[in-house]
């Protein structure tokens, strides 16, 4: 035999034996079905399931092979399924192109959370705030950290902000996948800052500066009050830039809310409502009244009041038009900077207001959903919702670079807002120090009835709140 036949033949070996080698590798299925874009083999339902009303009547019905989405907590996705479509659906379905999934909001059809459970039949995937789920209440979500590691999903790319709430809430579980921001920012109606010949707000603002502008833009004229400045305290509290948690970081059982750092934002803000006139009301002085010159609010209602058409549906954008022709809020007359700064040169945000994705315990398809988690967690598809004005989870900049280009709507505004500065980060706590339950506070005391209604000073309505909770906590571990 020549040397080129015994080369040739040695070559043939060779490939023959990769061929086996690979051929005997596991290869999981799971990653077999994402490419011919279907249902994960193995998974699926027995047959129809049916959810029922309370008396009796079919209000939803699933194919075996269906993927059930539960949404909440998202006002764009509950007034308009266009919006279902454009910012989930369509990345499903180009990935996924042989899934059969149903995309249902909270109370469509009359469907809520207590249908599941007399039907027998709950979502697969669930939207939801990410700090509205805690570990030890927990009866409806697996922990993905499984799931996770299978498929080398990698969190790391989650900002840290959001990640912390979900570590912390998951005391030790990985319960949620965060996917989406509804950040806050400032508005401001350059109508009302003209009248007196105030500079507009800009970012890196501080409260001290702020709270000048809303003494000055608080004011009567003819038979109008004007308000300088308008923003909800309990979010305020909850959200707060300083990343502070009303529980104690190294004792169970306990909250912790009567601390410097805590009487600092309450005095911050409380300043601004002893303003003769500038009485918190709602933002709608804002938005809807057209009477206050500065609030703080969400991208959401950003997204809303821009009217983009496939987020607001008709007979809401005809009202909306016909408010702002009233009140004078007409494009070009009002704008949005970063929320102002508890210090000079500070570029803190709030902690995040985040929404993510939940795998039920009921779910047979487990795999398939995260297998779509995963898909809209990808770097094209956030990039894809940043540009049609929805705020991503991913530490890419690329998201803040192309925010909102796809919205005509949007463009005019300030939309580097939206991403400006970093979102404050909450401390992980030890699931021992969490203790016997996630306590749930209640902040809005603080302000709405002991500062707000009340006249309690700052030091005392936290104290009150903080002595309040710790003495219902040691009843509750008692009984």
């Amino acid at each position: 035999m020549s040397k080129a036949s015994i080369a040739r033949s040695n070559g043939l070996f060779v490939l023959m034996i990769i061929s086996l080698v690979f051929a005997f590798l596991p290869v999981p299925g799971s990653f077999v079905q994402a490419e011919a874009g279907g249902v994960v083999a193995g998974e699926g339902y027995d047959g129809v399931r049916r959810i029922y009303g309370d008396n009796g009547e079919v209000l939803l019905e699933l194919q075996p092979d269906e993927l059930f989405i539960f949404t909440m907590n998202s006002k764009i996705l509950e007034k308009s399924k266009p919006a279902r479509e454009k910012l989930i659906g369509q990345y499903i379905r180009e990935k996924f192109p042989n899934l059969k999934f149903r995309i249902v909001d909270w109370d469509e059809n009359g469907i809520r959370e207590a249908h599941f459970e007399s039907s027998g039949v709950y979502p697969d995937l669930w939207f939801n705030l990410v700090a509205n789920v805690s570990a030890d209440k927990n009866t409806l979500f697996i922990d993905l950290t499984d799931l996770v590691e299978k498929y080398s999903f990698d969190l790391s790319r989650i900002s840290e902000a959001c990640m912390a709430i979900a570590y912390d809430r998951g005391m030790g579980q990985v319960l949620v996948i965060p996917f989406q921001i509804n950040d806050y920012i400032l508005f401001y109606n350059k109508t009302i800052f003209d009248k007196k010949g105030i500079s507009y707000p800009y970012a890196g603002m501080t409260y001290n500066e702020a709270y000048e502008k809303a003494r000055a833009l608080t004011f009567g004229e003819d038979i109008t009050m004007y308000k300088g400045y308008a923003q909800h305290p309990d979010f305020y509290l909850q959200h707060n830039q300083l990343g502070l948690v009303p529980w104690s970081v190294t004792e169970p059982n306990k909250v912790v809310l009567n601390t410097p750092e805590w009487v600092e934002l309450v005095n911050n803000l409380a300043r601004f409502y002893q303003i003769r006139g500038n009485k918190w009301n709602s933002t709608d002085d804002f938005f809807v009244l057209g009477t206050a010159a500065m609030c703080v609010d969400t991208i959401e209602r950003l997204l809303q009041v821009t009217l983009h058409p496939e987020y607001v549906s008709s007979g809401d954008s005809q009202e909306w038009q016909r408010r702002f022709a009233q009140n004078g809020l007409q494009p070009g007359t009002w704008d949005i900077e970063p929320i102002p700064q508890l210090n000079e040169g500070d570029a803190n945000t709030y902690i995040p207001n985040v929404l993510g994705w939940f795998i039920t315990k009921h779910s047979k398809m487990q795999e398939t959903a995260f297998q779509v988690i995963m898909h809209l967690l990808s770097d094209e598809v956030q990039l894809a919702r940043s540009k049609d004005g929805i705020k991503g989870v991913l530490a890419n900049p690329e998201l803040a670079e192309h925010y909102g280009v796809n919205i005509p709507e949007l463009q005019g505004l300030n939309l580097s807002a939206v991403y400006w500065g970093s979102n404050a980060v909450i401390p992980v706590r030890d699931p021992k120090v969490v203790g016997y339950t996630y306590w749930k506070v209640d902040l809005w005391k603080v302000f709405r009835q002991y500062v707000l209604q009340d006249g309690y000073p700052p030091d005392l309505a936290l104290k009150r709140v903080e002595n309040e909770h710790n003495q219902a906590i040691q009843e509750q571990l008692g009984q």
